[in-house]
């Protein structure tokens, strides 16, 4: 389960440096239940260029649960809502942009424990 905030989270840490001009920006988390997280960022890349987003939260063994974003655009601000299915505790949130499908070009951390 996660613990529920009233304010934005932002002290996320890269784990994957930005590379060929391709980064997050603005990145925040929001927590308004117990189940749900809801990461928020700018997605920079190469102007009007296409791009994808992922989410995901996981514990020290691996991904508790994740969501994707559909193509977008380098500039646009992106919303991805991922909700636990299990009642275990994430320790960790994590988001990140890429280039195509699944070709990762920026990761972000938030500690959650």
């Amino acid at each position: 389960m996660l613990t529920p905030t009233a304010n934005h989270l932002d002290a996320f840490v890269d784990i994957l440096r930005p590379t060929q001009g391709y980064s997050l920006s603005d990145v925040g988390l929001a927590i308004p239940n117990p189940t749900t997280a809801i990461f928020q960022a700018r997605l920079n890349g190469p102007q009007g260029t296409p791009v994808w987003a992922r989410a995901w939260l996981s514990t020290e063994a691996g991904t508790l649960a994740e969501t994707a974003s559909p193509q977008l655009l380098a500039g646009d601000l992106v919303t991805l809502e991922v909700t636990l299915q299990s009642h275990e505790s994430p320790c960790s949130g994590y988001i990140r942009i890429e280039s195509r499908a699944l070709k990762t070009e920026h990761v972000v951390l938030l500690k959650l424990a």
